[in-house]
C-alpha cells in the first residue's frame, strides 16, 4: 500500500512475506520489503530527506520471549547517482519485544524526485503485524524548512 499523501511527503509500499517453515535448526525469518520513492512518475516539487524511521510492531498474536534475541538481517538496495543520500546507513534497536525500530540515515540529504527509489528488504525472526509507522524528516525543494512527519502505513502481502 503506498502512503497517505496528507501526512507523508514521500511515497512508501510495504510489502510482507510470512515465514515459512525452516530448515531444521534454523530460525524461520520473515521478510518486509519496504520501497521509498517510487511511485511511477515524477514527484514534484521534489522532496529532501534527512532520515526516515520505520516503527515496527510484532504481530498481536506474536508471542515473542523477551529473553530471546532478535534475529535481523536487513538489504538496502539504492542505484548510484547525484542527490541519492550517497551512502545510506541502517540502526536497528530490537530491545523491545513488541517493537523493532529502523533508522535509515543518509551520509548527505537525499532528493527524492520520482526517478529512483530506495528499498530495504529485512528478514525478521518476530512475526510483524500489519500497520508499521513511518516518521520521516523531509522538505519540500523549494521549503528551506525540515518536518517531522509520521503516519500508519499499511503492509500488504507480497505475491511474488
Amino acid at each position: 500500500m503506498t502512503s497517505p499523501a496528507q501526512a507523508l511527503l514521500l511515497p512508501y509500499r510495504a510489502e510482507h512475506t510470512p515465514a515459512t517453515a525452516a530448515q531444521p535448526g534454523a530460525p524461520a525469518l520473515h521478510r518486509m520489503r519496504l520501497t521509498i520513492g517510487d511511485q511511477g512518475g515524477l514527484i514534484s516539487p521534489p522532496v529532501h530527506c534527512e532520515r526516515i524511521t520505520f516503527s515496527l510492531p510484532a504481530a498481536p498474536d506474536a508471542r515473542v520471549p523477551a529473553s530471546e534475541p532478535v534475529i535481523l538481517r536487513t538489504q538496502l538496495d539504492l542505484p548510484r547517482g547525484p542527490g541519492r543520500g550517497r551512502q545510506w546507513l541502517v540502526e536497528a534497536a530490537t530491545s523491545d519485544p513488541a517493537v523493532t525500530l529502523l533508522n535509515l540515515l543518509p551520509a548527505a540529504p537525499a532528493r527524492f524526485d520520482g526517478t529512483w527509489a530506495l528499498t530495504l528488504t529485512l528478514d525478521i525472526s518476530t512475526p510483524l503485524g500489519d500497520t508499521i509507522r513511518v516518521l520521516e524528516e523531509t522538505a519540500l525543494d523549494n521549503s528551506p524548512q525540515h518536518h517531522t512527519r509520521s503516519a500508519p502505513l499499511a503492509a500488504t502481502p507480497r505475491t511474488s
